[in-house]
């Protein structure tokens, strides 16, 4: 996959042009567009369609996402708040198919979907642009993203001076589940999952898992992209054995660590 810079001159003089909403306006995804709104965007649009993928990159600034993240969180929550803070850097850099996104589409993310302590939000949030942006490649580039999470120990000082609760207790989740990541922060912190503590250091975990996400696709497409995420020793032998079609077993979906959860399995195990 080519991964040339395009600059928003160049993508402009294609000759397409994109308005906001776009398609998705008329499928009812921005239930709050006015009928000369969502007319307008039709119009607007390359034969009513959106641009296909992967769309349009150039390099942003991680700290302007960092920032934006932890501030949007507060607004949306973690998987708005993360894909928002890339969206919008993305768009003002090279505009085009970028200004047809709605981040409300987002909001469902919160707490790891819906509350259910799924997939960080922020991760989520994250992804969607990594796979906007890479095409093929986003799964080597979500793997680097999802692997070190796994192992930050966050939250960041980098946003202290605009958070509401600075030098926070730090924790590493081992997981990119979201019931993991704030529940062995929260009892580590002393601290209520509904505390304003939590939702603060939620919003750092967002504004540092943005930043993450650009300077990922900064040096893909750059390319610069060398993944360093290997999984750790303590569980590698058990993905060698149950994941993936060349394992011994292939009886297990997925790639974290299995030591979290599953002690009682590794029993006579090497």
């Amino acid at each position: 996959m080519s991964k040339q810079i395009l600059t928003r001159r160049k993508f402009i003089a294609t000759g397409l042009t994109f308005a906001a909403g776009a398609a998705l306006v008329g499928c009812g995804v921005n239930n709050g567009a006015t009928p000369a709104t969502a007319t307008t965007a039709s119009a607007n649009t390359a034969g009513g369609k959106l641009e296909p993928l992967p769309w349009v990159y150039e390099p942003i600034d991680p700290e302007v996402v960092r920032k934006r993240g932890y501030e949007n969180y507060f607004e949306g929550a973690c998987c708005y708040a993360a894909g928002k803070a890339l969206i919008d850097t993305i768009r003002e850099q090279v505009g085009g198919p970028w200004e047809t996104l709605p981040e409300d589409m987002l909001r469902y993310g919160r707490g790891g979907a819906l509350g259910w302590g799924t997939l960080c939000g922020a991760l989520n949030g994250s992804l969607l642009v990594m796979n906007l942006v890479a095409g093929d490649d986003v799964a080597q580039l979500g793997d680097e993203l999802l692997g070190w999470y796994t192992l930050f120990p966050f939250p960041t000082t980098k946003m202290d001076d605009i958070a509401k609760f600075p030098n926070q207790v730090t924790t590493i989740a081992g997981s990119p589940l979201c019931h993991i990541s704030v529940s062995l922060w929260a009892n580590e912190a002393g601290a209520k999952i509904n505390s304003d503590e939590k939702a603060d250091r939620c919003a750092k975990v967002t504004g540092d898992t943005a930043a993450q996400a650009a300077e990922i696709l900064n040096s893909w497409i750059e390319g610069k992209f060398n993944p360093t995420y290997a999984p750790g020793t303590e569980f590698a032998s058990c993905l060698t054995c149950h994941n993936g079609s060349k394992s011994a077993l292939d009886n297990e979906q997925g790639k974290m660590n299995c030591t979290l959860c599953h002690t009682d399995q590794l029993q006579g195990h090497p």
